[in-house]
């Protein structure tokens, strides 16, 4: 039996692969933005060396499927929620300005100066970088194993060309905010 998941295709229940890749066409300031989507359906167990070992899923319950299609539904929204997460984090003094924004201003100024001129230059210069923060990559993990992994991750950044570091932002399977962190 298979189960049809929105940007996807059709997965098949009773043999899934471990992980499924996808695009998605995001409109941004006027402009079209392809996105990468990920789908990853294993579970976690402790190799020989220590390592963890990413083991497929075999019968997958279609209720689990089912609350997939419903958030990739949604999948607009909770970009929204989760643009309006990290700018409040910005505004807050949180790990967006001390980690992100200042480490780029600080570390980097002549990076993206090209495109900081393009941004509304009425916006203090921290906030004009954070105005280029785009959505780049959803990673969805519906099977957590462990309690420290979210359902979604939705991780931002300003360039994959110049920089590898990203803003993630960890959604629940109901789309709350559960954490918010830089990853390098």
């Amino acid at each position: 039996m298979e189960k049809i998941i929105p940007h996807f295709g059709a997965i098949d229940l009773a043999a899934p692969y471990r992980y499924y890749e996808a695009d998605y066409d995001l409109e941004s300031g006027g402009r079209w933005e392809e996105m990468d989507l990920s789908l990853a359906l294993y579970t976690t167990a402790p190799g020989q060396d220590g390592a963890c070992m990413r083991l497929p899923v075999r019968d997958l319950d279609p209720a689990l499927l089912d609350r997939v299609a419903h958030f990739l539904e949604e999948i607009d929204s909770h970009i929204e929620r989760s643009r309006a997460a990290l700018i409040a984090d910005f505004h807050d003094g949180g790990v967006v300005r001390k980690q992100y924004i200042e480490h780029f201003l600080l570390t980097q100024p002549d990076l993206f100066e090209y495109r900081l001129e393009r941004a509304d230059q009425a916006l203090p210069l921290d906030e004009r970088l954070l105005s280029m923060v785009q959505v780049n990559h959803i990673s969805l993990h519906p099977l957590p194993d462990t309690p420290d992994l979210s359902f979604a991750v939705f991780r931002f950044g300003l360039d994959d060309y110049y920089t590898t570091s990203v803003i993630a932002v960890q959604l629940n399977d109901d789309g709350s905010v559960r954490a918010l962190r830089i990853e390098h």
